[in-house]
């Protein structure tokens, strides 16, 4: 049984996923499992996956939310720890899998994350606005997360006990997101650690320009509390390809 299972969700993300898989095949820990939950690409997504290896499952589009994803990836993973991130995601560092490995071999650990870096070709004002939240947590080093809320243990790079998610599943009723959020009150109730280390940070953002950034934060605010998913409510992400 793999170590890690990496959990990879994915819609139309082929060329994507290419450069993803190849980041995970450079990493310097490699006793791990890639699981892909695919959302009905038509782009040849979840046959690249295939090929390279990885277990690949297809969640409809009609039954699509957030944690289902999640937990759908998690039921058929194997790993003791779950990573969990998205096909347009790219991890910074070499070490990405291994700094998740060693913080979660303290069994008071229950989840590792770090602020996002904006990937390649992202928009000015994302610049402006993801560099600060990770260029403090590089200045903080490795940290303890003192409670939950915006930008603290985000989906998109997340890694778990399998153990926990067993015990305390993604909350379905936060279809449209949010349910990372609900776990990790979960978690920190329990009196477990959610640490925050920059060398778990991955290149991630959707070229948003001030007003899809606007929606994008907007659309943040309301995850606090359990909403259901619905796609039209992601109209201002026009990467997405429906």
């Amino acid at each position: 049984m793999p170590k890690v299972s990496v959990i990879i969700r994915t819609l139309n993300e082929k060329e994507h996923l290419a450069e993803l898989l190849a980041a995970l095949r450079a990493q310097d820990f490699q006793d791990f499992e890639v699981v892909v939950v695919d959302n009905e690409s038509t782009d040849g997504t979840a046959e690249l996956a295939e090929t390279s290896g990885c277990t690949v499952v297809t969640i409809k589009r009609e039954r699509f939310s957030f944690p289902k994803s999640m937990n759908f990836g998690a039921l058929y993973a194997t790993g003791e720890i779950l990573i969990f991130t998205v096909g347009h995601a790219l991890p910074v560092r070499k070490d990405w899998i291994s700094c998740a490995v060693e913080h979660l071999a303290d069994p008071k650990v229950a989840g590792v994350y770090s602020p996002v870096i904006p990937s390649k070709g992202c928009s000015l004002v994302e610049r402006f606005y993801y560099y600060p939240g990770y260029l403090l947590a590089q200045y903080r080093g490795p940290h303890k997360a003192a409670h939950t809320g915006m930008g603290i243990f985000g989906g998109t790079n997340i890694a778990i006990r399998r153990a926990l998610w067993l015990e305390h599943g993604f909350d379905h009723r936060f279809g449209a997101g949010g349910d990372d959020g609900e776990w990790a009150g979960w978690a920190l109730g329990l009196g477990y650690d959610l640490i925050c280390d920059h060398r778990f940070a991955v290149h991630h953002s959707h070229n948003l320009g001030i007003s899809g950034l606007y929606k994008q934060l907007k659309y943040w605010s309301k995850l606090g509390q359990p909403h259901e998913f619905q796609r039209s409510d992601l109209a201002f992400r026009t990467d997405l390809k429906f």
